[in-house]
C-alpha cells in the first residue's frame, strides 16, 4: 500500500539530481496557500533540468515529470535550503552554506531565553565541526512574516554541505512579545513549533 508520500503530486529534486519523496513538513508546506508576491512561496522546476538563477538543479518537481531513468527514492536525509527555516527538531538534516558570515534567528517572538541551546555543524566531506557564536547585539525583526530574533552568528570559512545537529531544545524558550507585561499572559511558544533562520 503506497504512503502519501508516495502518492503526493510533488517529489524533490536534490543538488546532486537525485529526486526523493518529500517528508511531512514539506508536504504542508506545499500545501500552503502563499500570494503570487510572496517571496516565501515554494520554487516548483518546470521540468528536471531546469536550473535555478545560481545554477542549481534543485527545486520541487511534479512526480510526473521526473524522467523514467530516474528512481525516486525514500531516505531521511534532506538537503535544507538557507532560504528557508529549519525547525529546531530537524537533527541530522543537510544544509549546503557558502563561504560567509550568518546570522542566526528564532522565529516565532521576541523574548528569547537561549538557555543551553547549541547546534553544531559538520562538514560532509571532511568532518570538519563548526559552532555558531551567541552574540549579544539581538536585533529584532520580521522574517517569513514572523517575529525574529538574532541570537547567535555563524562564521563559515569553507564552502560544503553541512550535517546539522541540535542539543538542548528544550531549554530554548520563546515568548511573542518581549514587554513585561505581556510575560503576564503570555506562554511561551511550545518547543516543538519553534523554527531558526541562517541567512
Amino acid at each position: 500500500m503506497k504512503t502519501e508520500k508516495e502518492e503526493f503530486e510533488y517529489v524533490y529534486v536534490e543538488n546532486d539530481g537525485t529526486v526523493r519523496e518529500l517528508d511531512n513538513e514539506e508536504i504542508e508546506y506545499l500545501r500552503t496557500e502563499f500570494e503570487p508576491t510572496d517571496g516565501a512561496r515554494p520554487y516548483i522546476k518546470s521540468s528536471y533540468n531546469q536550473l535555478t538563477p545560481d545554477n542549481k538543479i534543485s527545486g520541487f518537481l511534479q512526480r510526473n515529470k521526473v524522467p523514467k531513468n530516474i528512481e525516486i527514492i525514500k531516505t531521511d536525509l534532506r538537503y535544507l535550503e538557507i532560504r528557508f527555516p529549519i525547525s529546531i527538531y530537524d537533527s541530522g538534516k543537510v544544509i549546503e552554506l557558502p563561504i560567509g558570515i550568518y546570522s542566526v534567528k528564532v522565529l516565532g517572538g521576541w523574548d528569547v531565553s537561549i538557555g543551553n541551546f547549541t547546534f553544531v555543524l559538520t562538514n560532509k566531506e571532511n568532518q570538519k565541526i563548526v559552532n555558531p557564536k551567541i552574540t549579544n547585539w539581538r536585533v529584532q525583526s520580521f522574517e517569513f512574516g514572523k517575529r525574529a530574533k538574532k541570537i547567535m552568528v555563524l562564521d563559515i570559512t569553507e564552502h560544503g554541505n553541512y550535517f546539522i545537529e541540535f542539543k538542548n531544545q528544550e531549554s530554548l524558550k520563546v515568548r511573542p512579545s518581549n514587554l513585561r507585561i505581556a510575560r503576564l499572559f503570555e506562554r511561551h511558544i511550545p518547543n516543538q513549533q519553534l523554527q531558526i533562520w541562517i541567512g
